[in-house]
This record gives structure tokens, C-alpha cells and sequence, in this order.
């Protein structure tokens, strides 16, 4: 079956809803002495109440309407365990519809007139290295590097009157590179509860990452310091949410902060990237996403940024986090400085479109602003991916700032480009002739084509979102062993007669609840009528939870274009083959998201061009043959080295995995004495021999894995930037 927008051919659009109806949590909770409710009657109601019972009134949470924090006077402030006494008191109040005492969460950070020639585009010192966003090719012929920004900017369009808030570990809004672009009212501190995001300094500069993504987005252009903004005249925003204790209502409060002024929130974090955890947005947080996309914007819907996740060298999937996965959220995955899928880059079927960021330990990194009124060359991971993308709908929110936030998806998936990234495996063209892997999902973004595309004066609101839901009422429980595999044949015409038809796919949501002994030896895979073969769930050799999903919904965009009238076809196997493995399938829905007609810039098929045309397509590509070069590239190896080659002394290989480890752990060691006559490239090659260490098939002898469990364990980190890389550079630095 075919499936296409154009004539003949359809499109059908499916989403999945966002996973909060339930999810698991692998490890032990910590309650707090917070609870929060949901009082139709308001804050009157909810003021009475507190007084009632005894509880101090928190207020509202976030945009959320009726929806108050109280916090227990008598009750410990964490415990391990809930008190569903004092929840019962709450919700047996006939004024009170909805009650939860709030947890704690692990969250992990993922980070003018124009000259003719770019190089002499501005004056800020690190612009020459800001690889990403100019044009550095000495050939015209040669691969292309960048978002293709700079044609944005000759228009004009810099970003100004698009509001950007960094959901993070705060805002240091007095760098010189910032402050001209700050938003106060875009800013909150939720750790604090104050209206000053500024980050808390410490030895380490551990909170220096909302910082670094503030900067990539809005970065101040020819003022001498660091380097440019993708939207350097957008105002940018921080809140501070991640330095202390992290609840579903400071979630929820953070991301429906001031819906009617913020446009766009980018988040670099989310759960745990380590293989084994299945996480979603609760309750309040969900609520938040739906509020937002219904009132934000005055109605237009908030645009939510969020990075894919960097659990690639743990066998992560990215549809097993809740955030990526959700239909509100435009995940955003990682391309390197080569054009390939970095190590850290997780797989899955819900990531829309790619940025560029880090990737081997010899490919430069991301510029922008630091702690301490400083500069950095080395933001990594998708947690630097994602502002990026940010700050190029900043771009397009300056051209149309009409655009509703499903506008903004489509204008992602119909704009991205394929040939840069084509070099890697996994590319398919779905049933309406889209190109997309889960890598990369629709490709690498392209300013110019995205900013073009919504210019208001051709680009027409999409139609009308609707909602078609699948289910067999008679379908009971199915049992499988490791050998079996379970196939379950969904036809479907799509709700057709019915007002939410859906012609036109956009997300698809298969929701199920699966019981297993192993959860993380299941592969689940989804066949649509027009024949797209979508793996929704790859295994995941860490996750040994017996915990299996809960009503957990597998989100794809693979299918976006097609018609989903036909038959679904969904496969659930078991790749170890480990005898003792046995479950069930227990229910299942397909939730089908599109349109009962087809989006106006979809009525003819996407025409993919080789995007090296389209970059020579302006002045001065010729005259890229006297490049500076960046003085500190010195540091960087520019030979690779082979696959059995080992560093020269295997006694400085040895004390450069000590120093790796003593900095990974963050114990302090004194590095200076023990590294200064080393040269760096023995620091390259140690680190490499280490991540092919960590890909040997002995798991129970694994340097690196061993280093994740403790790492998660003892200290969770917040952030989706490159963790490890980041250790090598401290070590580098200090030998500097």
C-alpha cells in the first residue's frame, strides 16, 4: 500500500501520548514532605484546606489551573518511605480530586549586514571555531559542516522578539555575553523558590551546563568575547531546577513557566542514560506538556526542545525515556564534526531531527559562554545539540510567530536534511517518500530551508489535529517464552466516517503493558499498512528489571506522511533466547495522531537536493582558502589510530586510566604531578583503548561499566553532555 500526500498517495499521521500513565522506576524512591493536589474549587478552597489540616500553602503549581503545592509540617522531609495516611486524608476531602506525595527524581543532563566571507562575519574571538554554524570547507566539492544559519541571518533574522528559557542548574546572567540578551521574566529559581536563576558556584563548576546552553542559543554577536548565538538577538531565560531536589511539581512548574511570554523551553536532561531505566514525566509534569501546548503562546502552543539522551555506549533506547518520547517535545539527536553518529547517541523511533555536537575525542566541540564571565570550546553531547535547535525556531518564530507548535514539527520533518548524514547505516524511506533513521530521525536542521518554509506570507497553519485510538476489546493475555515470537495483526480504517479521521499521519503510539523476567531482552517492532518497519524498543543487554512496561507508550514519527488506513502489524520477540524468560502481553492500543486532510506543503512529495549545492548557492566560497587555523587544535590528535594500535608506554597508559578514573569519580587527585611530562596524545589514546574496553562482550570485566553503575549510583548526574570527555579535558587543561 502506498501512502503520500500528494495525488493518489496519502499521508497518516500518529503520535503517541506522552507516557506518564504509568511508568517504572528502577530504583528506590525518596519521598519528600510535599504533597500535591488538584482542588477544583481554587486557591480559596485550597488556602482553607492548608489551614484545616495543618499543612503551609505552597501555591499554585506552575500554569497549571487548580493544582496546589502543601507541605506537611510533622512529616520528615525525605524519607524512604510514602505516607499514603496523610495522601488518604487528602484525597478523602470531598473538595480535593486528585492528591500524590511527591519523590524525588533523578534527572540527567544531556551539553546585520553581512560581509561576504564568513570568517569576517564578527569579532568575537571564538567565532573561527564555531565549525557548526559557518562554512569552513576550502572545496566547494567537500562535504558541508553547518546548519546552514548565515543565510538566515543576510535576511535579517536574528532572533528578535523570540523568548528562549533553558530549563537547567541556573543562568549566569551577568556574563558579558549574555546580559544584553537576558530575560528576567523568562527566569526562575525553583531550587531556591526566588526570581534569580544565577547558578551556585563550587570547586568543581559542576552548574556551569545551563550556562553553556543559554549561550549557544543567544550568545551576544560582534562584542569581542566567546563567540555568537544561533539567535543572537532572541532573549534568553533560565530557570534553575536541577540543582537540589527534583519533584514532578518543580517539573511541572519549570515547564509551564510563564506560557504566555516564554516561546520556546529547551531541556538538556531527563532520566538516568544508563541502559536500565524506564522513566516518564508524572502526573503534574504531563499536565504541564498539555497545558502548554493548548494555552501557551495564547493558544498557539508552547515549543518544547528537548536532548535525545547519551546512553549510546550503554545500550540505551531513547523510547524508553518519557521526555524524548512524548509527542510534545522535539528530540533532538547529535551529528559529529564527520557527519556520523557519535558514541553517546542513543537509537529510537521517537527522535525528529539532528544538530551537530561532539563526537570522536580528536573532532572539535561546541563554543559558547562559561562560568565565571568565561568561554568554552568543548560543550559536548546532545545536551549542546539541542540548543542549537532551539535557537534556529527562534529564528523561524522571528519570520512567522504564528506558528503553532505541530507547525514547528512539520516544518522540522519537512526541512531536514538527509545527504549530510548519509554515510550512516540505518536510512529507510517511509510510505510518503520521507527519508528517516533512529539516529538521526528526518535528518541534520537546515535554518535557511526551515526559515524559508514558514515564511508567513506562502506557509499555511496545518489542519486541525485529531486522535484515532485502536484497541481489540476482546483481546486477552497472550503468554510467550524467549522462543516464541508475538504477532498481533491491527486492521484499521482509520476512524474514517467518524470527525477524527486521520488521512495524514504525524506520531503513532503503540501503548501496551508487557510482563517479562527480563525486560531488557525484549525487541518490539511495528509494520505499517504503506510497509515502514519501525523498531519501537531495541534491547538493552543493562536492563535486567523483571518489572517489564505499564501501560507504556511507544512513540514513532517513521510512519509521518503516510496513510494509516490498512493493516498494522506488531512483532515482540525475544533476542537473548534465554530459556527461563517468559511473560506476557497483557493489553495494547494504537494511538494513531494526524489530520483528515493533508498539510498544504505536503500536497507534492518532499524533493531531497545534494545539500552541498545548496550551501554553494552564495558569495565567497571560493574565497574560503585562508581560513585561520584554530591555534588550539594543538591539543587534538589528527591521526586516528588503528584498531590494534596501543599507547607507546604501557606504564603511561596505565596512569592515564588511573587519572580517567580519579576524574570521573571527582576524588581530587593531584593530576599535575602525576601527568606533566605525558604527551597529550597518550590522554587520546588511553581514552580510546578504554571505550574499546568497554565494548568487549565480557560485561562482568567492564572498566567503563563498572564507572557508570557507580557514577549513577552514588552521585546521579543531571546532564546529557559528554561526561567522560569532559574529565579528559579537566586532566588537559591542568597539564596546559
Amino acid at each position: 500500500m502506498e501512502g503520500g500526500c500528494w495525488p493518489y498517495k496519502y499521508i497518516a499521521l500518529v503520535s503517541v501520548f506522552s507516557c506518564c500513565l504509568g511508568f517504572v522506576a528502577p530504583v528506590e524512591r525518596r519521598y519528600v514532605n510535599e504533597w500535591a493536589a488538584e482542588i477544583p474549587g481554587g486557591p480559596e478552597e485550597a488556602l482553607a484546606l492548608a489551614d484545616e489540616l495543618g499543612y503551609d500553602y505552597g501555591g499554585q503549581i506552575g500554569s497549571l489551573p487548580n493544582h496546589f503545592l502543601f507541605k506537611h509540617r510533622d512529616h520528615p522531609r525525605r524519607s524512604r518511605r510514602s505516607a499514603p495516611h496523610i495522601t488518604k486524608r487528602l484525597y478523602d476531602d470531598n473538595r480535593v480530586s486528585w492528591a500524590e506525595q511527591q519523590y524525588l527524581k533523578q534527572r540527567t543532563k544531556r551539553g546585520y549586514v553581512m560581509n561576504t566571507d564568513s570568517e569576517d562575519l564578527f569579532n568575537d574571538p571564538l567565532w573561527k571555531n564555531q565549525w557548526y554554524l559557518r562554512d569552513t570547507r576550502v572545496n566547494p566539492k567537500l562535504p558541508k559542516l553547518d546548519l546552514h544559519v548565515i543565510p538566515v541571518w543576510r535576511k535579517g533574522i536574528t532572533g528578535k522578539g523570540s523568548v528562549v528559557t533553558v530549563l537547567d542548574d541556573g543562568l549566569e546572567w551577568n556574563h558579558t555575553d549574555i546580559y544584553v540578551n537576558y530575560d528576567p521574566e523568562a527566569s526562575y529559581d525553583f531550587n531556591d523558590n526566588d526570581k534569580d536563576p544565577f547558578p551556585r558556584y563550587d570547586i568543581t563548576n559542576e552548574n556551569k551546563h545551563g550556562t553553556r546552553c543559554a549561550g549557544e542559543v543567544a550568545m551576544v554577536a560582534n562584542n569581542h568575547k566567546c563567540g555568537v548565538g544561533v539567535a543572537f538577538n532572541a532573549k534568553v531565560g533560565g530557570i534553575r531546577m536541577l540543582d537540589g531536589v527534583v519533584t514532578d511539581a518543580i517539573e511541572a512548574s519549570s515547564i509551564g513557566f510563564n506560557p504566555q511570554h516564554v516561546d520556546i523551553y529547551s531541556a538538556s536532561w531527563g532520566p538516568n542514560d544508563d541502559g536500565k531505566t524506564v522513566e516518564g514525566p508524572g502526573r503534574l509534569a504531563e499536565k504541564a506538556f498539555e497545558y502548554g501546548i493548548k494555552q501557551g503562546r495564547n493558544g498557539k502552543g508552547s515549543i518544547f526542545v528537548w536532548a535525545s539522551g547519551n546512553g549510546g555506549r550503554q545500550g540505551d533506547n531513547c523510547d524508553c525515556d518519557g521526555y524524548t518520547d512524548s509527542i510534545y517535545t522535539i528530540s533532538i539527536s547529535s551529528a559529529s564534526q564527520q557527519g556520523l553518529s557519535p558514541w553517546y547517541a542513543e537509537k529510537c523511533s521517537s527522535t525528529l531531527a539532528t544538530a551537530y555536537s561532539s563526537g570522536d575525542y580528536t573532532d572539535q566541540r561546541i563554543v559558547s559562554a562559561d562560568l565565571h564571565n568565561d568561554c568554552t570550546e568543548t560543550h559536548t553531547g546532545t545536551s549542546a545539540s539541542a540548543p542549537l535547535a532551539a535557537g534556529i525556531f527562534a529564528l523561524a518564530l522571528e519570520q512567522n510567530p504564528n506558528l503553532t507548535w505541530r507547525d514547528m514539527q512539520h516544518l522540522v520533518v519537512w526541512t531536514s536534511e538527509y545527504d549530510p548524514l548519509a554515510n550512516n547505516p540505518g536510512w529507510k524511506k517511509n510510505g510518503a517518500g520521507l527519508m528517516v533513521n533512529s539516529r538521526f530521525g528526518f535528518g541534520l536542521l537546515n535554518a535557511k530551508a526551515l526559515v524559508d518554509l514558514a515564511d508567513p506570507k506562502t506557509w499555511k497553519t496545518v489542519p486541525e489535529k485529531k486522535i484515532c485510538i485502536i484497541k481489540d476489546s476482546d483481546f486477552t493475555p497472550r503468554l510467550f517464552r524467549s522462543v516464541d515470537e508475538i504477532t498481533i495483526e491491527i486492521p484499521t480504517k482509520a476512524c474514517e466516517g467518524q470527525d477524527n479521521y486521520i488521512k495524514s499521519l504525524e506520531h503513532l503510539q503503540l501503548e501496551a503493558t508487557i510482563e517479562y523476567t527480563r525486560r531488557g531482552d525484549l525487541h518490539i517492532t511495528l509494520i505499517s499498512p504503506s510497509g515502514t518497519k519501525t523498531v519501537l524498543l531495541t534491547e538493552r543487554e543493562r536492563d535486567t528489571s523483571t518489572n517489564g512496561f505499564k501501560n507504556w507508550a511507544f512513540m514513532s514519527v517513521h510512519s509521518w506522511g503516510e496513510d494509516p488506513a490498512g493493516t498494522w502489524t506488531v512483532k515482540i520477540t525475544d533476542v537473548s533466547k534465554r530459556l527461563e524468560n517468559e511473560g506476557r502481553i497483557v493489553n495494547w492500543k494504537l494511538v494513531l495522531h494526524g489530520t483528515s486532510t493533508c498539510p498544504d506543503h505536503m500536497t507534492n512529495p518532499r524533493v531531497y537536493t545534494s545539500y552541498n549545492v545548496v550551501q554553494n548557492d552564495r558569495r565567497g566560497v571560493e574565497k574560503l582558502t585562508n581560513i585561520d587555523e584554530d591555534s588550539s587544535n594543538e591539543q587534538i590528535v589528527t591521526e586516528k589510530p588503528t584498531e590494534n594500535e596501543e599507547p607507546e608506554d604501557p606504564v603511561k597508559a596505565k596512569a592515564m586510566l588511573h587519572l580517567l578514573k580519579n576524574a570521573f569519580d571527582r576524588e581530587g587527585a593531584a593530576f599535575a604531578e602525576e601527568q606533566a611530562k605525558i604527551p597529550k596524545t597518550h590522554y587520546y589514546h588511553a581514552l580510546q583503548k578504554l571505550y574499546k574496553q568497554s565494548g568487549a562482550k565480557d560485561k562482568g570485566n567492564n572498566l567503563y561499566n563498572d564507572y557508570i553503575d557507580r557514577f549513577y549510583n552514588r552521585r546521579p548526574y543531571k546532564h546529557r553532555d559528554d561526561r567522560l570527555l569532559q574529565a579528559l579535558l579537566n586532566i588537559v587543561d591542568k597539564d596546559s
